[in-house]
Parts: C-alpha cells; structure tokens; sequence
C-alpha cells in the first residue's frame, strides 16, 4: 500500500510542461532553398540560405519557413592547365520556434565546374612544339563552379532528437 502511495505521489508531482513537449527526431526531414548564387571565384560572399517549408510535428510547426540555414561552404577556384573550380556545401545548424539550434545532418553537396585539362594541355604542348609562346595556352582555366539562386536541397536531416518547448 505505501509503494502505491509512493508511485501516486511522484506522478502527481511531476511538472505537465513534460507533456507539452513536442519532439523533434533524429531523422525528420528539412527542404532548404539556397536564395543567393553560390560561385567558386567569390571569397568572403556568404549566400542566404532558408528552411523552404515548414517543419510539422502533429500540427505543430516546430521550424518555421524561412529560418536561416548555417553551412560552410569550401571554395577553390579555377585554375590553370584547365582544372576546374569546385564547391563543396555542408548545412550545420537551424534554429527552433523555441529559440534552441538544431544540428543538421546529411545534405552535403560538392559541385565542379567543367574541366578543360584536353584543351589547356594540348593546345600548350602542341603550340609550344612550334613556337614558345603557345605554351601560354598551359594557363587556360577551368570553368568556374555554380550553384545557382532558388536551388532546392531535400536530403537534410535533423541530426538529434529535441524537445521543442511551444
């Protein structure tokens, strides 16, 4: 009988705000738009990217549209002998209605820009067989790399599960 009391007694006591909680699990899906343009030949430009819809749990939105999306992005530009520029974007962090970051998983992008190594490479030794400056041609550059503005991303994920506090 004092074990049921007990039992009875924690339960009363415990706080409703624990069963207010909505969670957000490891593994739910985020569309992410990527606003500005993203090229391999612009250092130091940070684009904007989003949360593109909403992000429901039972009919709660727990992300809202439009909340900024934290990534790092590595750039290299085009070089000579024709190798190309690339990108390579990862997605970090969003953050909650509640004000918590969440840390995002998966949706990790690498972009290359066209190669032009065939070109730079024989037009330079070719050239240079018959006079020297053809040799210049080995300074032909790839394309740059781009991604550009309104792309959709679909293979984020939340990486943790939270409890979201509404």
């Amino acid at each position: 009988m004092k074990k049921i009391l007990a039992v009875i007694l924690l339960v009363l006591s415990c706080n409703c705000v624990i069963f207010a909680e909505n969670v957000l699990s490891r593994g739910t899906f985020i569309q992410a738009r990527i606003v500005d343009a993203i090229k391999s030949n612009q250092q130091n430009i940070s684009p904007t990217i989003i949360v593109d819809n909403d992000v429901n749990i039972d009919g709660k939105v727990l992300i809202k549209r439009g909340t900024p999306i934290v990534a790092q992005i590595e750039r290299k530009k085009a070089r000579g002998c024709g190798r190309p520029g690339t990108l390579n974007v990862k997605f970090l962090t969003t953050e909650a209605v509640d004000g918590q970051t969440i840390i995002l998983s998966g949706g990790t992008m690498s972009i290359e820009g066209d190669a032009k190594k065939g070109l730079a490479i024989g037009l330079g030794v070719g050239l240079g067989w018959f006079f020297w400056p053809g040799l210049g041609c080995l300074a032909i550059r790839g394309g740059q790399a781009e991604i550009p503005a309104d792309t959709l991303i679909n293979n984020i994920m939340v990486g943790n599960n939270y409890k979201i506090n509404l």
